[in-house]
């Protein structure tokens, strides 16, 4: 019980913190993706660019919200 309880207290992240982050990433993401079906750069190329941004968007998502 104290375990889920920990859990709800994590997520929420207190004053809205939380939801800021992730519409912060939810915008990132489309800018990343519209970046990626406009690239002019060999699908491969543009696809690891992707990715790479994707991750580095996630971890900068998660340190923010520890």
């Amino acid at each position: 019980m104290a375990d889920e309880e920990a859990e709800q207290e994590r997520l929420s992240c207190g004053e809205g913190g939380c939801v800021a982050e992730l519409q912060r990433l939810g915008e990132r993401l489309q800018e990343l993706e519209l970046q990626l079906r406009e690239s002019r750069v060999p699908a491969v190329e543009a696809a690891t660019d992707y990715c790479q941004q994707l991750c580095q968007g996630l971890t900068v998502t998660q340190a923010g919200m520890q």
